[in-house]
């Protein structure tokens, strides 16, 4: 039987308007004896996430695989812990956070950074603007993704437990994907910010932090119409048939 624990850690002491405060999930998939994962790592820094392992009896040395379910910072902060770990991430991914990375070693302004991040232009908040480029200067992807001999990726279709389907996700990043995994009794969808949160992906008013607002709509509305428990990227867990939060950490599939 899988288990499946999913949890949000909070990055405070940060300045940084869009991460400071704001609840990041990651999910604990334990299948059998030999494969313990973690989906998502939060934002660098955080010791919330090694508490929260340590509350449910893991240590980060245990977990032997960890899927990124795209690269913003927020999600890829805490890949350095995990040393025993395979690391899958999206090439497509990392090449962008090299492009954008790119442009702020080159000085571009803003305007180009940002289109660079979220085809949506609109976004006329300078603070909001400027937070968005400090995050990627101050927490560059290629430093956060772990030690190179641990990735692999997606694209060259990586070894995986059974249990385990990898979905394309795309809009809310260039390449963003969803795990969902497979018990004997129901299926879990970690959706990261594909699906961002359970009730206010629909609304127009963030869709500045998507690379593509109208590709990211689409998916997540797909994604709405999976049959049972939805982990999103910034709330807890719950069960899509009776659109209920789950009551507690963790589930057995």
């Amino acid at each position: 039987m899988v288990k499946l624990i999913g949890f949000t850690t909070v990055m405070n002491g940060i300045d940084n308007l869009l991460v400071r405060n704001v609840p990041v999930s990651s999910a604990i998939i334990e299948i059998d004896s030999r494969t313990l994962g973690l989906i998502d790592t939060g934002m660098y820094g955080n010791p919330e996430l090694e508490e929260r392992l340590s509350e449910f009896g893991y240590r980060p040395d245990d977990i032997n695989l960890v899927l990124n379910t795209h690269l913003h910072p927020d999600h890829i902060g805490g890949n350095c812990l995990f040393r025993n770990a395979r690391i899958i991430i999206s090439r497509k991914e990392l090449e962008h956070g090299l492009e954008v990375l790119k442009k702020l070693h080159q000085g571009e302004e803003l305007v180009s950074i940002i289109q660079c991040l979220s085809r949506t232009t609109g976004l006329q908040d300078q603070r909001l603007a400027q937070d968005l480029k400090k995050l990627y200067e101050q927490y560059p992807v290629p430093e956060l993704i772990g030690d190179r001999s641990q990735i692999e990726f997606f694209e060259d279709e990586p070894r995986l437990p059974g249990q385990l389907t990898i979905r394309c996700a795309p809009g809310h990043s260039v390449d963003s994907r969803a795990i969902i995994c497979t018990g004997e009794r129901r299926s879990a969808l970690i959706a990261g910010d594909a699906l961002f949160h359970r009730d206010l992906w629909q609304g127009a008013v963030l869709n500045w932090l998507h690379y593509d607002p109208e590709l990211f709509k689409a998916t997540a509305e797909a994604l709405t119409a999976f049959e049972g428990i939805i982990l999103p990227g910034h709330d807890r867990a719950f069960d899509n048939s009776t659109h209920q939060y789950l009551k507690d950490d963790f589930a057995f599939l």
